[in-house]
Parts: structure tokens; C-alpha cells; sequence
């Protein structure tokens, strides 16, 4: 058994990161933001708009890379896969640098290590494998990804990935979302890991 996970947003969480990354660049109002989304509407609300949030999207995700959290659940979720021998495949939409990043530091190696350090891939750790992480520089190599795997199941916090029509139709679909309201579609829904895992185990036996 396979199990396709999405990482950022899904397993790497940033809410705290870019609240702390927007109020110390001096955001009004960004330490007092919950969510990540909430900061992201704070910025825009800056004279540079999106820039604003790009540049701070590239500081989050390259330099200060090793300061996200580990979702709440997930930790269970992949001790309970290893438990039943599942294998996962972590498949993720993310450029090696983001654009506004002026050391151009690689997006992708600083995720690695973020996993590194949080014991994805040592025995006594999650007991991944490392071969098993794949980034994909677009959405549609994302999607065609998770096809060639013959995953099971993926999980994903972006409904959008779920709305394209290329993706594989055998592979079910887990939406992680842990705001309110809980938006309805063409796949199951869960606002926190621990009854995501455990419908999905339910399920797939």
C-alpha cells in the first residue's frame, strides 16, 4: 500500500513562522494573525501588495525553513503506516528557488533538511525513504507524479489539486483543512489529522 502526502501546508506547517516573519519585518496588525492565510491578507494590504507577499513567502521558505512545525497528527499518521508496512511517497509542488529570494537559496534542499531534522528518514525516526520525496516544479508534474505511483490515497491541502481533470481517478482523495468553513467536493474532507488517519485506515484496511 502507498500513500501520497503533499508537504507543505499538510505536513510542514507555517502559521506561526509568517506571523512571526511579518511582525518582525513590521506588519501592522501580523502578531495578532492566527493563520497563515491571515497573514497573507495583512501583506497584500501593504503599498507592494503581492510583492510584499512573495518576498516574504521566499524568506519563510528558504531561510527560515528549519523554524516550521510539524502538523499535529501527522507524527501518529506516519507511525501508524509504518505499523502496517504502508509505504509513502511524499510529492510536493515546489520550485529549487523563489523568485524574490535574493540568495537564491535552494527551496528544496532546505525542505530536506527540515525533514532530516524532524527524523523522517532514520530508523528510529518515521523511517522514510528518502527516494521517496519527489518536488515538481508544476502543478500538472505534481499530478502526473502521483499517477506514475499508483498511489492509493493522497492527501493534500489544496483543493485545486483534487479539481484538476488529470488527476488519476483510482487514487483517493483527502483533503487537510484545518479552517472552518469545510468546503464540500470530489474528495473526503478533514479538518485535523487524527480523523483523517483514521478514516483513511478504516477504509483502506
Amino acid at each position: 500500500m502507498l500513500i501520497g502526502l503533499d508537504f507543505d501546508n499538510t505536513i510542514a506547517g507555517y502559521d506561526r513562522v509568517f506571523r512571526e516573519a511579518a511582525a518582525a519585518a513590521g506588519f501592522p496588525g501580523a502578531a495578532h494573525a492566527v493563520t497563515k492565510k491571515q497573514v497573507r491578507d495583512l501583506v497584500r494590504l501593504s503599498p507592494e501588495g503581492d510583492i510584499a507577499w512573495q518576498r516574504l513567502q521566499a524568506e519563510v521558505y528558504a531561510r527560515r525553513m528549519a523554524e516550521a512545525d510539524l502538523i499535529e497528527g501527522v507524527p501518529a499518521f506516519l507511525d501508524e503506516c509504518r505499523r502496517r508496512c504502508w509505504d509513502i511517497a511524499i510529492v510536493s509542488h515546489k520550485t529549487e528557488t523563489a523568485a524574490y529570494d535574493p540568495d537564491q537559496i535552494n527551496l528544496r534542499h532546505a525542505a530536506l533538511a527540515w525533514m532530516e531534522a524532524k527524523g523522517f528518514f532514520t530508523k528510529s525516526g518515521f523511517g522514510l525513504k528518502r527516494t521517496g520525496v519527489t518536488f515538481c516544479a508544476t502543478r500538472a508534474e505534481k499530478i502526473a507524479r502521483i499517477g506514475q505511483l499508483h498511489c492509493a490515497a493522497f492527501v493534500d491541502d489544496l483543493e485545486e489539486v483534487f479539481a484538476e481533470a488529470q488527476f488519476p481517478a483510482g487514487v483517493e482523495r483527502y483533503l487537510y483543512h484545518p479552517g472552518q468553513p469545510m468546503p464540500t467536493g470530489a474528495y473526503l474532507a478533514f479538518s485535523d489529522w487524527n480523523a483523517l488517519g483514521s478514516h483513511l485506515f478504516q477504509r483502506l484496511g
